[in-house]
């Protein structure tokens, strides 16, 4: 929602760091070409996982179990908007004192980031863009929540984000005014799937709590192309492989 509050700034690029750590080289990795997922092994010593891991992401949700899980609560504050062109994706980052509560765990939103095509795959079906919403734990655990996003109606949420969107590589849009709830990106539905896996970009750390929604949002044409416009390209993963891992289907909370 937009608003004249003024909200406090807090560290740059804190989505992207989280998700990537130590590897955070802009210039070194890609999702197309020469040095694209094909290739991330070989970029760096520190990337030997992305070809050699056992949990690796994103996979194909199906086969799923049913179980009754914690239920996920976003308790987020507003953040003023402030978006970032990394080159491979554009990343919203949050101010600090918003939370991620599973139980009795507690994990910082970070930031988010968006992705088009969707990289996980549900029974076989590709949605179109997906937002990824990054969390971390004080004790380093990492958690990301997803919702799909379908083509649709306009969504409201969206269309407060796209008129400031940053349209060059390295560029950073930070408006003190506009004010975003993460929480307005996610479903109603809080159903949703769980399993372990990895980080979707170099380094392709593992042992990240994936928690996918099941009800998509909603975005209309304009704005998921707009969205993959500002990137130029397809940034998603191609899927992995999932092995004999769990895939939880969190039912009636």
């Amino acid at each position: 929602m937009v608003s004249s509050r003024v909200s406090k700034t807090v560290g740059i690029a804190a989505a992207l760091a989280m998700m990537a750590s130590s590897a955070t080289a802009q210039d070194n990795w890609s999702y197309q070409g020469s040095n694209g997922p094909d290739s991330w092994h070989s970029l760096s010593d520190a990337n030997t996982i992305c070809a050699v891991g056992q949990m690796q992401s994103p996979i194909n949700i199906e086969g799923t179990e049913p179980a009754r899980m914690n239920r996920l609560r976003p308790d987020y504050t507003v953040s003023a908007l402030n978006l970032a062109h990394l080159r491979v994706m554009v990343a919203m980052d949050y101010e600090n004192g918003s939370y991620l509560r599973v139980g009795k765990k507690v994990m910082a939103l970070n930031g988010f980031v968006f992705r088009t095509p969707a990289e996980h795959t549900i029974d076989g079906e590709r949605h179109p863009m997906s937002i990824q919403f990054l969390h971390r734990a004080s004790n380093g655990d990492r958690a990301i929540v997803v919702a799909m996003v379908k083509e649709g109606r306009e969504n409201r949420a969206l269309s407060e984000l796209m008129p400031h969107m940053p349209l060059e590589p390295d560029q950073r849009n930070r408006q003190e005014s506009v004010l975003i709830n993460a929480r307005d990106l996610m479903p109603d539905n809080r159903d949703y799937y769980r399993y372990v896996g990895s980080l979707t970009m170099p380094p392709c750390g593992e042992g990240v709590n994936w928690y996918i929604y099941k009800q998509p949002i909603e975005a209309s044409s304009e704005q998921i192309n707009l969205i993959k416009g500002v990137v130029g390209a397809d940034n998603a993963r191609p899927l992995q492989r999932r092995g004999n891992r769990l895939i939880l289907d969190a039912r009636g909370q």
